[in-house]
């Protein structure tokens, strides 16, 4: 058995070891300087509106930066970078605001790199065993794809590195479908991995996410990169870098099976550093109270007369967000008197089992699914896909519950309060180089 090569580094803010990780597995092999090559970051959001830290949210400036650069001096001209961030205007969150926010403008002056917006590129309908996805023109037509996620774990598929970034390259509603009532999200997230097959992954490493992917999980200065020319090999040791096991991993499982690979890193030679002496031990999902009525803060702060049950895989990403909200504005707003017994319900399949004088039903899906519920007292749709924040706070607030968006932005704060005054953490990794 052949063994996939995966080059493991330590960042140490060395630029030059960005070009080693890729050496060590001769990332470049199959490389010409005519192939139109594609690079894949994962900038899955970006907020100009509240306190914002990146930190293993999305792939740094500086690794991107310099596996262009790299590019460049390998004499290729035809350089993309493609990507489609979360759409929201309350934040002003997108593609475009987060290429500007990382000066990634620079780079199209600097080496004539061309920027897409993937939201905005023509699709193409792939057809897969059973379902059909709308996927973008430029990376199944790309010669030369780099996948450049980041290392984080997921609340849904507990990982989200080279295969999981892959996810990007779909039409908003193909995304969307992905979070099926009866299909497992890993099993999208395999076949997306199996249709791009991207010629080189590099998983940006200088900080890893613990309970990801977004900006409420916790970051961790790894300083490591990993790089393949297989994704399986580089997700592999990833996985066992976050200090879980690739078995376990639904996607991971479902392409070794496919293809006959072992799943215990067997087939992998790490080239560099060890994966032994880098491991974390990082959570990938969120406590839940034993019944199933809300987060184990609400154990904690004492909070009755309300039941919120757990996210399932089915709630998308945009709605997955805002419901992390949601949950910020109802802690803030309890006062000690247990809420109106109520219910919040979230994703696509979930029922109102009754007994409820209010029921809030968040999203467009679960508002169809609950539609003709005759368990229902009284329904309070909150509209959207995904909701809006200001109507969040609105509906909340026309139903008794006194939610103020200042708890949110306090929390938001926070949130980027506790990497101040850290040295390892820093700023200018996500800001391309200035001249």
């Amino acid at each position: 058995m052949d063994l996939a090569a995966v080059g493991l580094v330590k960042f140490a803010d060395e630029r030059a070891n960005v070009g080693r990780a890729i050496e060590l597995c001769d990332g470049f092999k199959e490389l010409t300087a005519s192939k139109r090559v594609l690079l894949k970051p994962n900038l899955v959001m970006w907020d100009e509106v509240l306190p914002y830290p990146k930190y293993g949210v999305i792939t740094t400036a500086v690794v991107v930066e310099e596996v262009v650069r790299l590019l460049k001096e390998f004499g290729c001209s035809d350089i993309t970078i493609a990507e489609a961030a979360t759409e929201d205007k309350d934040i002003n969150s997108s593609t475009v605001a987060a290429y500007r926010g990382l000066g990634y403008p620079a780079l199209e002056k600097r080496y004539g790199v061309k920027l897409l917006d993937l939201n905005e590129e023509p699709y193409e309908k792939v057809d897969f065993d059973g379902f059909s996805l709308n996927m973008a023109v430029p990376a199944l037509e790309a010669d030369f794809l780099i996948d450049l996620p980041v290392l984080k774990t997921h609340n849904s598929t507990k990982v989200s590195l080279g295969f999981k970034n892959l996810k990007g390259c779909l039409a908003r509603r193909s995304k969307t479908f992905c979070h099926h009532r009866e299909i497992p999200l890993d099993h999208f997230v395999h076949q997306i991995g199996e249709k791009l097959a991207p010629a080189l992954t590099l998983i940006d490493g200088i900080y890893a996410l613990d309970r990801g992917p977004a900006v409420n999980g916790t970051a961790h200065r790894a300083d490591l990169l990993i790089a393949s020319r297989d994704m399986f090999a580089a997700d592999v040791v990833g996985t066992m870098l976050l200090g879980m096991e690739p078995a376990e991993i639904g996607h991971l499982a479902a392409y070794a099976r496919e293809h006959n690979l072992p799943l215990d890193g067997s087939n992998i030679e790490v080239k560099g550093e060890n994966i032994s002496d880098h491991k974390m031990q990082l959570k990938w999902d969120w406590g839940w109270l034993e019944d199933n009525s809300g987060p184990t803060a609400f154990g904690r702060m004492g909070i009755e007369g309300i039941y919120y049950p757990k996210y399932d895989d089915t709630i998308c990403s945009g709605c997955a967000f805002l419901n992390n909200m949601v949950l910020i504005l109802l802690l803030g707003a309890y006062k000690g008197e247990p809420f109106n017994n109520i219910e919040f319900l979230t994703g696509k399949v979930a029922r109102s089992r009754g007994g409820f004088d209010k029921t809030f039903l968040f999203g467009s899906c679960i508002i169809r699914e609950n539609r003709d519920n005759p368990l229902i007292n009284e329904a309070v749709p909150i509209k959207g896909c995904p909701p809006r924040a200001e109507d969040i706070v609105r509906i909340l607030n026309e139903h008794g519950i006194n939610a103020d968006f200042d708890s949110y932005l306090l929390y938001r704060s926070s949130l980027a309060a506790r990497y101040e005054e850290q040295p390892q953490f820093k700023e200018q990794h996500f800001a391309v180089s200035a001249l």
